[in-house]
């Protein structure tokens, strides 16, 4: 499985960043490994080696037994690259599986993890087939279960026939229980997207081993109903078989492993939809402050404003105490009083001039109006 990393840790994928998302092949590497020594087999084909987790532990595997590990990766890692370069069992195929299977010889044992639909499965399984003859060898299928197990998911959808690719999006995630996409859920975050729907014809990696299947009655499959669920698929008349069988039907035939995933992928989708709230309530805060910032801003021109209209207030009153102290302003007060008398209309006035002027003069005393009362 090849979750991505999101943008504000909407879904953390790695169980090396924090241990939140067991997703890994390594996870089942006491059935894998063992099957491997079941089989008897030297060759291996990984499909998908992601960061090189279990890819390491298959090299190991194999140095200890003169065996071969091929890993087939399109866009490998540099921790991949750097680990199967550096080793003497290994070799890196830097394509995509489709195009790598067919020129490949047949290998024991293939694990299978690399584009999680129904095309590309269907067609891997295939050319398995194609390539090992009557001989079907152990082939390891992960994302048999939940989501990917009936509903397509796509890395690169434009490299796909166009029939062979459901509607898909991008940007929102799987939840259990809706056929339909949801805004939060498990979301690929831009790195892959699911198909719209879920369910129905050529559709999910189950689905795809399910058609393979169908006209091949010798093989047998078998599921590991956790991380995703692991499908093991061998031919029932193959000498190893039943040793293999067995050892999966101990995983199989356990109730309590299919309770636990439905309780893991419950708990982690729960935890999806808190870190999306909490990322939108993020992106609440940050408008507060932008919008806070502005309010601020919007405050300090006011209040310069208000400096310049108090110093401009300053300034007339100055020029309005000069003015009535002046003795032509004496004789305007007296003329004024003519022009007036008998008349409802009020006249020029010093005192009242003043009384206004006054409060607003440079070291003027507080308006006893305006005052905060004494305590």
């Amino acid at each position: 499985m090849r979750p991505s990393p999101p943008a504000v840790d909407q879904n953390p994928p790695r169980s090396e960043r924090g241990g939140l998302l067991l997703y890994s092949l390594a996870e089942f590497r006491e059935i894998i490994l063992e099957c491997l020594d079941l089989v008897g087999g030297r060759s291996v084909v990984e499909i998908g080696g992601e960061d090189g987790t279990f890819t390491a532990e298959l090299l190991s595997w194999a140095a200890a037994r003169d065996g071969r590990v091929s890993c087939i990766d399109p866009t490998p890692s540099k921790g991949l690259v750097d680990l199967v370069e550096t080793s003497e069992v290994g070799e890196l195929h830097r394509c995509i599986s489709l195009e790598a299977l067919p020129a490949m010889p047949p290998s024991d044992v293939y694990l299978v993890d690399g584009d999680h639909n129904y095309f590309t499965l269907l067609h891997e399984l295939e050319a398995i087939e194609a390539i090992s003859g009557p001989a079907f060898p152990l082939v390891f299928i992960h994302d048999v279960g939940w989501p990917s197990g009936r509903r397509d998911m796509y890395y690169s959808p434009e490299t796909l026939p166009a029939e062979a690719v459901h509607p898909y999006d991008y940007g929102r995630g799987a939840v259990i229980g809706s056929s339909d996409l949801v805004e939060t859920g498990f979301r690929g975050e831009g790195e892959f997207a699911w198909a719209e729907a879920e369910g129905g014809p050529a559709n999910g990696v189950l689905t795809a081993v399910e058609q393979f299947l169908a006209d091949r009655p010798q093989l047998k499959l078998q599921v590991v109903p956790c991380v995703f669920g692991l499908g093991v698929v061998y031919p029932s008349d193959a000498p190893w078989a039943d040793a293999v069988g067995a050892l999966v039907r101990t995983y199989e035939e356990i109730p309590l492993l299919e309770r636990l995933e439905q309780n893991r992928l419950d708990l982690y989708l729960h935890v999806l939809a808190l870190q999306r709230a909490q990322f939108e309530q993020g992106l609440h805060v940050r408008d507060v402050e932008v919008e806070n910032r502005g309010l601020w801003a919007r405050v300090h021109e006011l209040e310069a404003e208000m400096a310049g209209l108090s110093q401009r207030s300053q300034q007339l009153a100055v020029e309005v105490a000069t003015t009535v102290a002046a003795r032509s302003f004496n004789i305007a007060e007296l003329l004024s009083r003519l022009h007036t008398r008998g008349s409802d209309k009020p006249g020029i006035s010093a005192a009242r001039m003043r009384s206004l002027a006054e409060p607003l003069l440079p070291g003027a005393p507080p308006d006893s109006s305006t005052a905060s009362p004494a305590p």
